[in-house]
């Protein structure tokens, strides 16, 4: 048996898609999984299983797109994934607490680096990118808005793989990483 950490992309964003996370976790239960917890209403859910996970994250993705009604993505990684991610985060990444901290998790086959390729160079004074095992790690200027409107990072609602993303900032993934290990220590 193993922790996932699922990332639903569409619930709860901008109060648009909602559903609760107590509906969301007996889906879950209903599915067969194990020592469910959610992270607030952020659309992140820890859980056990014991399945191969081929093809997993579709089935869970359409079982709660036709229990609720609102069409979802969803993707989950393993906690050790997880773990990799928060240790190997560039020294730069959640340190300037005048910028926004995201990790981009992308859904289906999509390319990280593909996506950071077709970038145009970067102003590494208002944002800097990196890629951790096909996650993008982007960090960019907010408090000042003139700069956060010349940034790359504003234009990704207009990118074509944007429907294809789903996107946490770091104290969500501080938070999520350490309930996943509190839930895996308990276990």
């Amino acid at each position: 048996m193993e922790l996932r950490i699922g990332f639903f992309r569409g619930l709860n964003v901008g109060g648009k898609n909602i559903i609760s996370m107590s509906h969301l976790t007996n889906i879950f239960y209903e599915l067969g999984y194990e020592y469910i917890k959610t992270i607030g209403n952020t659309g992140v859910i820890l859980f056990f299983s014991h399945e191969i996970l081929n093809n997993v994250d579709a089935k869970i993705a359409k079982t709660v797109s036709d229990n609720t009604n609102i069409p979802v993505g969803f993707l989950s990684i393993h906690y050790d994934e997880l773990k990799s991610l928060i240790h190997h985060a560039p020294k730069w990444w959640n340190k300037n607490k005048d910028w926004r901290h995201n990790a981009i998790f992308l859904l289906g086959n999509l390319s990280a680096n593909q996506i950071i390729s077709e970038l145009p160079t970067i102003d590494e004074n208002i944002e800097k990118i990196d890629v951790f095992e096909n996650i993008i790690l982007w960090s960019s200027s907010f408090a000042e808005r003139k700069l956060y409107y010349r940034s790359e990072y504003r234009k990704l609602l207009k990118n074509e793989s944007y429907p294809f993303m789903t996107i946490r900032n770091a104290n969500t993934l501080n938070k999520t990483y350490a309930e996943a290990t509190k839930l895996l220590e308990e276990k």
